[in-house]
């Protein structure tokens, strides 16, 4: 069930990608990471609590024109450890990177797409699809290092439940 409910979505992902960069110049590939610290909002299969430690990402991407890039990562979202248990979750993503500048040097981030999502708890593992949504700002440091900020939400179904898992970060962009 899960899987036939991720192939539409990963189907209208690819569409929204190839209807955004028609008549795009290719801008290159770029890759980069971020450290950050993990948010959950909600229980994740009863155990709650804010995250803590240390929580970062690894992407890549592929710059279609300056406004618009096809970005894929693995993230680490970090844990939950106390009374109610321990829950420890990281994600694979693919998400559409809207870029609106604002200067030279600043330009504010929009994302959207799809995360699958692994969330190991004391009391069983999850494992689920679902959407994923980022807000953000870059400062170009270079013509092709930028340093962003980033606050990030992944919504997989998991445990038959749609826990929020946020992640803040702030990272390094590196274009090729």
């Amino acid at each position: 069930m899960q899987m036939q409910t991720f192939k539409p979505l990963f189907a209208a992902a690819i569409t929204l990608a190839c209807l955004c960069s028609v008549g795009a110049q290719a801008e290159g590939v770029y890759a980069g990471a971020s450290l950050g610290a993990p948010h959950f909002q909600d229980s994740v299969n009863g155990v709650t609590g804010d995250g803590s430690g240390l929580s970062g990402k690894l992407f890549a991407g592929y710059q279609f024109s300056p406004y618009f890039a096809l970005e894929a990562g693995v993230a680490d979202l970090g844990h939950i450890d106390n009374a109610s248990g321990r829950v420890n979750s990281h994600a694979e993503y693919l998400d559409a990177v809207a870029t609106a500048p604002l200067s030279d040097k600043w330009s504010l981030l929009g994302r959207m797409g799809l995360a699958h999502a692994s969330l190991n708890t004391s009391n069983g593992d999850g494992r689920g699809n679902g959407l994923k949504l980022g807000l953000g700002a870059q400062y170009a440091l270079t013509s092709n290092v930028a340093l962003r900020s980033e606050v990030e939400r992944y919504r997989a179904d998991a445990f038959g439940a749609k826990p929020n898992v946020d992640q803040y970060t702030v990272g390094l962009k590196v274009a090729f």
